[in-house]
């Protein structure tokens, strides 16, 4: 019920920043219904206040401005549940055989300045697209964990977007490693050096320290533990044919344990990665007993491809979440996530973007057509997954995922004003008869109009209001430029005459 009514009944007029008016409004939400046409959410300061049909709402509220968007589409902001900082400055830096550079170039050619411009570029994408909240992993799996200089540059970057962000920091994905090496290009000349797992640790610490619910409450940190339950398959010939030793196994199972006590302690989402095997290998090299004590329902595993039966009981047991990717490499190597059967088992699925590089980008509408096709093509059956049981994998249930559920991911009152506008007017999304289609197969995220974050308008009209957009691609591409002659990716950009007339490489 709205808050007008719960106070003194339908006739109640009440005072209100804004009233968002006039087109199919898609709650997400478990209380009101999933789709009020035309519907209207009002809004003082950062929160809902009441939610119902246009005509209702407009007779309880008096607004101080009112934003008409008659047959248009209301819904959520989008939350990305996975994705990466450092990743937009690099797009498209991939090549089809040999792969792409990050670690060389997160790790030798960037700059805090640099680190700065991609937050800012992240912020300013993740609006152009709807993305109201989405998780940063500081790099690739992740990275520049050596220094929290690195993490203060991205926060700082993104803030001024005002979108609502999730700094994934943690170890470089071969955790089990003693050290690793860095430079640093702050001073006069570049300074190359080493550092251990325990400065690891302590940069987190920093950085939660210091950006933990900072911002207004818009930032906030989790645990990036890239394999918290056994390495990149990349370095395996499988889970069940490697070289862990005796020594491994235990170093691993310590570290685990350290990142359970840190997130306990911190009150932190752990965000992880799991692949076919991944926790069948987790109960067999750190046992039942201690997977039943590191995981539980704050835990993610991006991807989750080619997860087996196995793998599924575990998550059910533990209450783990799975963040899912449609695309990329792991799912040529594993194949498709075995979504059905994941909520068929009572796990928390949500559908992400892996953004930006080195071939994605922060639009998860494009993610939730892909998922559907993949989810078609490995059970052969199209009534797997309903479009509304899609929509919430983007907004609500990917919110729970990251433990804000109780603040955004639906429009119900008394939560937080994240909000989008979908521009209907236009030739693909007319006529405008079935909303949840429209959204699933149709809807992409240049077609996002109006985006909010805590009731501030972020973008109307597709002109971003907070930030100046040209001087941010400037920025940026004069950071990229920079970090390019640091470090040579020439091979990765190589474009033999086969590229354009063979077919392979």
């Amino acid at each position: 019920m709205n808050e007008s009514a719960q106070q003194a009944g339908d006739s109640v007029v009440a005072e209100v920043d804004i009233l968002l008016v006039g087109g199919a409004l898609v709650t997400m939400s478990d209380v009101e219904p999933a789709i009020i046409d035309p519907g209207a959410v009002a809004i003082r300061g950062d929160r809902i206040v009441d939610v119902g049909s246009a005509e209702a709402v407009k007779n309880r509220v008096r607004p101080k401005r009112t934003i008409d968007r008659s047959g248009d589409i209301i819904m959520p902001g989008i939350v990305d549940s996975y994705a990466h900082a450092g990743h937009g400055m690099i797009k498209g830096i991939h090549h089809q055989r040999l792969g792409w550079p990050p670690r060389e170039i997160y790790f030798h050619g960037t700059t805090p300045g640099w680190w700065e411009a991609d937050g800012a570029l992240l912020g300013l994408e993740r609006i152009k697209f709807g993305v109201t909240t989405g998780m940063s992993v500081l790099g690739a799996t992740p990275a520049r964990v050596d220094d929290p200089v690195y993490s203060d540059a991205h926060c700082r970057g993104i803030a001024p977007t005002g979108v609502r962000d999730v700094l994934g920091v943690g170890p470089p994905d071969d955790f089990l490693l003693a050290e690793w090496t860095a430079t640093d290009y702050r001073g006069d000349t570049p300074r190359t050096y080493t550092y251990t797992y325990q400065q690891c640790l302590e940069t987190m610490e920093q950085v939660v320290s210091t950006w933990h619910g900072a911002t207004e409450g818009r930032q906030t940190v989790c645990l990036a533990i890239a394999y918290l339950c056994g390495l990149n398959p990349r370095f395996m010939t499988g889970y069940h044919n490697h070289n862990y030793s005796a020594e491994d196994r235990l170093l691993l199972a310590e570290r685990a344990r350290v990142a359970r006590e840190m997130a306990d302690r911190l009150s932190l989402v752990i965000q992880t990665h799991g692949y076919r095997g991944t926790l069948e290998f987790g109960d067999e090299a750190l046992g039942v007993d201690l997977m039943n004590e590191v995981l539980g329902s704050d835990v993610i595993f991006a991807h989750g491809h080619g997860f087996t039966p196995r793998d599924i009981d575990v998550l059910a047991r533990t209450g783990a979440t799975v963040s899912w990717v449609p695309v990329g490499p792991r799912g040529v190597d594993f194949g498709p996530p075995p979504v059905v059967d994941l909520l068929r088992a009572g796990v928390e699925v949500a559908i992400c973007s892996d953004g930006a590089a080195p071939f994605f980008i922060s639009d998860v509408f494009v993610n939730i057509h892909r998922a559907l096709y993949l989810l078609w093509q490995k059970y052969h059956d199209m009534s797997y997954l309903p479009l509304g049981k899609a929509l919430r994998m983007v907004t609500i249930d990917a919110a729970r995922l990251l433990g804000m559920d109780g603040e955004i991911g639906s429009i119900d009152v008394g939560k937080k004003a994240d909000i989008i506008v979908i521009d209907t007017d236009q030739p693909h999304l007319v006529p405008t008869v079935a909303i949840p289609q429209l959204l699933s197969y149709y809807v992409r995220g240049n077609d996002v109009e109006l985006v909010m974050v805590d009731g501030r308008v972020l973008m109307e009209n597709r002109v971003v209001t907070l930030v100046d957009e040209g001087e941010i691609l400037q920025w940026a591409r004069r950071e990229s430029a920079e970090a390019l002659e640091r470090v040579d990716v020439t091979p990765y950009l190589d474009l033999p005459q086969e590229y354009w007339q063979s077919w392979t490489l």
